[in-house]
């Protein structure tokens, strides 16, 4: 059975501590270590860099400079140590091995007169590159979460329901409400701060109802479905529905309320004019029951009408309920094309549309080529120049390029975009959604 291999380099400028250490290493069941050794910091920088290993033991004093010194000077331009770094020293400087871990060593080991640190160096260093790999592991779930949070946003912010995730500790309390709120006439940021959350502007009559609804579905786990009025900052009223459910982590526990809101007014105004339909006819039965021909007609041609409205309101709540069912699988299936860059225009996420459309398959383009490499000269030039503005105003809008196929054609494409920032405020990325020109010229 092949051991995995491990790529050690020692820095150390004693030849008998680096034999003893390979011998160490070599008789280790688990791995096959291969070593590279330096004498000097200098020359185990340039190994470091050359080699790039998968660790490094370092000695604390060496002739051209210190263990802290090699330390700082291997640090990349993030001022992240690249590579995980264990200082080996003696017993008197067990402090200074200390200071370098607060400077971005990894972990360290005394060289006791017994040898004994050799016997757990295999260990420590297998125990060093499993807590680095789940450093990376954790640092790429962080990317992806965020990758996917953008995405969600993206895509919940162009559907015309309103979106929201609610705690479990305070009910109502929002987490997060999509930019859609603002047809209500209130800024997220008021909605968000507000303590009753989702009971803000709920009309008086309507709270208790609303209050039982989520409490009954935080107990039963059971979604929520109810229908509510709403004022708006200038005092119209609305009628929404409210549907959402729980959502829960791989173990079933629940994390939080998520939901939709669906301005429901026109359904009412409808239900409301059936209603008085109703009432009125009932009026002409009581009144006119001699006329029973007469009334039997005016009955069939009205129930018609109330019959053709009740289709319509079906048909449209249908509607709602499957664009809140089908918003998920939006992003996938759209019908236009989506895309996501990286600041210097590389693709980093295309969509089925995007690929049928540029006539590429996801290898072709992900991670591989810039927007620019598949537009004409004259495209590209205008697209740089509109990169340039979208990076400072956060916006682009209603660009004309001519794309190039595989076989060199021209294919004209509608770019529009926004920027993506990180939490600093610092241009990380862009979005962009593509449509094909070639039937309207």
């Amino acid at each position: 059975m092949n051991k995995p291999q491990v790529y050690v380099l020692i820095v150390e400028d004693d030849q008998v501590d680096r034999m003893a250490c390979s011998r160490a290493l070599g008789k280790n069941a688990d791995y096959e270590f291969v070593l590279y050794e330096a004498e000097t910091g200098r020359e185990g920088l340039q190994l470091a860099h050359d080699k790039k290993p998968d660790c490094v033991l370092l000695d604390l004093h060496l002739p051209d400079m210190t263990g802290l010194e090699f330390l700082a000077e291997l640090k990349n331009e993030l001022g992240e140590i690249p590579v995980p770094v264990m200082m080996l020293t003696g017993a008197d400087n067990a402090s200074v091995a200390v200071e370098a871990m607060k400077r971005g060593a990894q972990d360290y080991l005394v060289k006791d007169v017994n040898l004994q640190y050799l016997e757990l160096l295999p260990a420590v260093i297998g125990r060093v590159l499993r807590e680095r790999r789940m450093l990376i592991e954790k640092k790429q779930m962080e990317v992806n979460l965020g990758q996917a949070e953008a995405k969600y946003r993206f895509l919940v912010e162009q559907i015309p329901a309103i979106t929201y995730t609610a705690a479990l500790d305070a009910p109502g309390k929002l987490l997060y409400i999509s930019p859609q709120i603002r047809q209500l006439g209130f800024p997220i940021e008021e909605w968000l701060d507000d303590p009753e959350g989702l009971l803000k502007q709920v009309y008086p009559e309507d709270r208790v109802l609303v209050r039982e609804a989520i409490k009954r579905g935080y107990e039963s786990g059971e979604p929520l479905r109810c229908e509510y009025r709403v004022f708006t900052r200038t005092g119209e009223m609305r009628w929404f529905l409210n549907e959402s459910s729980l959502v829960r982590d791989d173990s079933g526990n629940p994390l939080f309320l998520q939901g939709v809101l669906i301005d429901i007014s026109r359904d009412k105004k409808v239900d409301d004019e059936l209603q008085q339909h109703r009432q009125r006819l009932e009026e002409l039965v009581a009144k006119r029951t001699a006329q029973c021909v007469k009334q039997t007609a005016i009955f069939e041609s009205v129930n018609a009408n109330l019959t053709a409205k009740l289709g319509e309101c079906t048909q449209a709540r249908g509607e709602l309920r499957k664009l809140v069912d089908q918003f998920e699988d939006l992003y996938r299936n759209a019908p236009c094309a989506y895309c996501l860059l990286d600041p210097d225009g590389v693709f980093v996420q295309i969509n089925e549309a995007g690929l049928k459309l540029l006539d590429r398959t996801n290898e072709e383009i992900v991670g591989v080529m810039r927007i620019t490499d598949l537009l004409t000269a004259a495209g590209s030039e205008v697209f740089q120049e509109s990169y340039q503005r979208l990076k400072e105003s956060g916006h682009l809008h209603d660009i004309e390029l001519d794309f190039l196929n595989k076989e060199g054609g021209r294919m004209p494409v509608l770019l529009s975009g926004n920027a993506i920032r990180d939490a600093a405020g610092r241009f990380a990325s862009s979005r962009f959604v593509m449509f094909d020109l070639a039937e309207s010229r």
